[in-house]
């Protein structure tokens, strides 16, 4: 009986799958720039056609004439047109439909064990197409549809990640790793006007309360009575400098109550309950299929984990080629310098003894070959991996590239003879 279902398990998800691979593509300009996927439960049914878009679209080709111009032609000239023209950035809307399900395709079927649909993983990916559009640049070459497909794909796998950490975190784990941009947005979604007595409590909380050495922040305990007395006490003293809005002293028994408030609202704020457009509309169940999701590492969490893993060592292959080429490429004094800094460890004052320049000039010259080097990398994140050279993930790219050459210029160890 049991071989029975498993087969009939399997011959279901084969006829899935089967069925999601005869979603037809559009072939037709026209098609391809004004037309919208529409699901049938949690599958592709049909493309809608949008009027409005559909006569924009007619408008442009017949003022093209005979010329046909390829699906790249139409791409980029929307895109340079979407700040002018009024449906300019919804025609790459229509464009985007495609690598937008099948991103959420593929992360349906590789995670199938968690309660997300390809519908909802859609829906999550298509609301970030602005962003994605503001991140692209095609003078870089690369090609929008590519682009975007993996720009989608890592949209609804940082939103599983977020859902699954704030899920398996209590809620003084969620207290201490929330930020106070994300607490103050929570407090004022919820309909609070003024946030900083709520602040000031939070800021109390983890001055506080703070995991013990080895203890991972989001299973963090709840406050003990003499840690409650010393956030009440802390708060108390504090209200009167900080807040700017008359308030009354907060005893401690008040105190978790309101700190479990807290909790609550951020939870909600960071996790809102996905509801597919294809959910029955009278389904009064409140229960969120996430919340059931187990604490320890799930199958999920390991995937994804695995694949972040793979993707991040690519990258950093990529980035030791960029670095190595560059350093190959640098002037011979350039060279000498990273070599007596960096592999003969020789102090700044030696290496201006050994130059026969000053201190501060070795200071500078190392300042400038570091910059070229993160310049090196900053175009290379460009091109690669379109991010701008303003994000936070270059923030502290100096001082990594700082531990990049020391590990590059450390000597060989020797080997052992058997």
């Amino acid at each position: 009986m049991k071989l029975k279902a498993v087969s009939a398990w399997i011959w279901q998800q084969t006829a899935v799958q089967l069925y999601d691979l005869t979603m037809r593509s559009r072939t037709e300009t026209l098609a391809t720039f004004s037309t919208f996927i529409q699901f049938t439960g949690d599958r592709f049914d049909t493309w809608v056609s949008a009027p409005r878009l559909a006569r924009s679209m007619q408008h442009q080709l017949l003022q093209q004439g005979d010329n046909e111009r390829s699906e790249k032609f139409w791409v980029l000239h929307w895109y340079r047109l979407r700040r002018q023209h009024p449906d300019a950035e919804q025609h790459l809307w229509a464009y985007l439909q495609e690598p937008c399900y099948w991103a959420a395709h593929r992360i349906s079927r590789r995670f199938p064990m968690v309660q997300y649909s390809l519908a909802d993983g859609f829906q999550t990916a298509i609301a970030n197409v602005d962003r994605i559009l503001n991140g692209y640049n095609p003078d870089y070459g690369s090609d929008l549809k590519v682009y975007a497909r993996r720009a989608f794909g890592n949209c609804i796998r940082d939103q599983l990640r977020q859902q699954q950490e704030i899920n398996i975190s209590s809620d003084w784990g969620l207290l201490r790793r929330v930020s106070q941009t994300q607490l103050r947005k929570a407090l004022l979604a919820t309909g609070f006007v003024q946030t900083s007595s709520f602040i000031l409590l939070w800021r109390c909380f983890r001055h506080v309360c703070t995991p013990e050495l080895g203890q991972s922040a989001r299973g963090l305990f709840a406050p003990s009575s003499d840690q409650l007395d010393a956030i009440a006490q802390r708060y108390n003293r504090l209200r009167h400098r900080d807040l700017d809005i008359p308030s009354v002293d907060i005893k401690t028994e008040q105190l978790a109550v309101e700190l479990t408030q807290l909790a609550t609202i951020v939870r909600a704020y960071l996790t809102p309950t996905v509801t597919s457009l294809n959910q029955p509309q009278y389904d009064d169940s409140g229960e969120e299929q996430l919340d059931t999701l187990p604490t320890d590492d799930t199958p999920m969490a390991q995937l994804l984990t695995v694949e972040a893993y793979a993707e991040q060592q690519r990258w950093m292959q990529q980035i030791d080629t960029v670095l190595s080429n560059k350093i190959n490429s640098l002037d011979v004094p350039s060279q000498t310098l990273l070599r007596l800094y960096y592999q003969q460890k020789l102090t700044q004052i030696d290496i201006a003894h050994h130059l026969s320049i000053q201190q501060y000039q070795v200071s500078r010259k190392l300042t400038r070959v570091r910059r070229q080097l993160l310049l090196s990398i900053i175009n290379w994140s460009k091109e690669t991996l379109h991010i701008s050279a303003e994000a936070t993930v270059l923030a502290n790219v100096s001082d990594v590239i700082h531990e990049w050459l020391q590990r590059h210029y450390a000597p060989e160890p020797p080997e052992v003879l058997e």
